[in-house]
């Protein structure tokens, strides 16, 4: 009877070894071939790949992942004759943004109810509407379709100065890569935007700092190379400030996340300084405290914001240098509000700040300012003393 169950043990071991070896054999020859990958932007995206003809499948699942990005989109694919395996993914039910990174891999059911997956495979979800040129000097790399060259080198040496700019204020890293697409046209830039599901109303330029990835709008013209040094360092820095801070650039107030990369433009727009002076002579400003969630969206304030977040960022720069203007962002980047980010890095209130600023760029006299701050606490002191003040006057006039 022991002999009986030792042949049983050996039978079973040689089994699972069986078993494993079979598993294993089936995993190496389910590799499929590479998969052909077709899209239109904001359309769809077709897989097609072949699985070895003589596996037996019952049913093949596809995994779309976005790099960096949440979420994994899940779908099953059809089996054509020999095992041909195929797949659309509807681009408007699931949008992905553009020139993202994007990852994918086959589930695979074999008849007998086991699994096996495929290692994944990636490709770019870039805008395929044009014929792209390419200029790279590490980490840059510069996508354009209209213009020669020398206008590429213009572009990366945009991005590489820019830069540089943006590391004398603060100690951001150089980033792994960043890919810089340029548009001939704000209506195509727009519409890639707006293909893959997000805004892009009258926008000239465009960052996805997850991805690495910078759009710009750079019309020929006698203002190209104006645009090239205003819009090419601007949108490289919010690239740099979220590799830097993370998900804590998301924490930046509004001002702060668009006035940094507005100070590293190496062509400053000269239409701020009227914009701002005007808007001050007609006490149209727009209080600092309303730029730290979001900037208005009618296009006067939208960019009198911008010319607003510029020369306060600025001020906060050459009143506090480089290492105040890090404590603060690090500050607001841990998650503190608008006026405790202030207090923290600086000991002043945002009001503070601004009113320093004001009087700095505008000469404006601060004792209104502070009269208007006080007002309360003067009603309050008046009602408190004003009947121990009629009781003095009363006892004069009685003597």
């Amino acid at each position: 009877m022991a002999l009986y169950r030792q042949i049983i043990r050996l039978l079973l071991v040689f089994a699972a070894l069986w078993m494993f070896s079979f598993s294993a054999q089936a995993q190496e020859s389910i590799q499929p071939g590479p998969t052909t990958v077709e899209y239109t932007m904001g359309g769809q995206i077709h897989f097609e790949t072949q699985l070895p003809p003589d596996l037996p499948v019952q049913e093949v699942w596809v995994f779309v992942h976005p790099l960096k990005n949440p979420g994994t989109i899940v779908g099953q694919a059809t089996l054509q004759p020999s095992n041909g395996v195929t797949y659309t993914l509807d681009l408007v039910e699931h949008p992905i943004s553009a020139y993202a990174t994007v990852e994918f891999w086959y589930r695979i059911t074999l008849e007998d109810g086991s699994t096996l997956e495929t290692g994944p495979e990636t490709f770019v979800y870039a805008d395929n509407r044009f014929d792209w040129q390419t200029l790279e000097a590490a980490p840059f790399e510069v996508f354009w379709y209209e213009g020669d060259t020398a206008f590429g080198q213009e572009i990366l040496t945009a991005a590489q100065e820019g830069m540089q700019k943006t590391q004398g204020f603060l100690p951001v890293p150089a980033p792994e890569a960043v890919s810089i697409y340029t548009y001939a046209d704000p209506a195509d830039l727009q519409t890639a935007l707006r293909l893959t599901g997000e805004t892009g109303a009258w926008i000239a330029g465009h960052a996805s700092p997850e991805i690495g990835a910078v759009l710009v709008t750079l019309a020929p013209g006698p203002a190209q190379n104006y645009e090239i040094k205003r819009q090419v360092p601007h949108e490289v820095a919010h690239v740099l400030l979220y590799d830097w801070l993370g998900d804590g650039y998301y924490n930046l107030p509004q001002w702060l996340r668009e006035g940094i990369p507005s100070i590293s433009e190496l062509s400053p727009n000269p239409d701020y300084v009227i914009l701002l002076n005007k808007a001050y002579a007609d006490e149209t400003l727009l209080p600092m405290a309303s730029l730290c969630g979001s900037f208005p969206r009618e296009a006067s304030n939208f960019l009198l914001a911008y010319a607003q977040s510029t020369s306060f960022t600025w001020f906060i720069y050459e009143q506090y240098g480089s290492s105040g203007l890090e404590s603060l962002t690090l500050a607001y980047a841990d998650g503190l509000g608008c006026e405790q980010g202030a207090e923290t890095a600086f000991g002043k209130s945002l009001t503070e700040i601004e009113r320093d600023w004001r009087q700095a760029t505008f000469g404006e006299n601060p004792l209104p300012a502070v009269l208007k701050d006080l007002a309360p606490w003067l009603l309050l002191m008046a009602v408190v003393l004003f009947p121990s003040l009629l009781l003095i006057i009363g006892r004069k006039t009685d003597t």
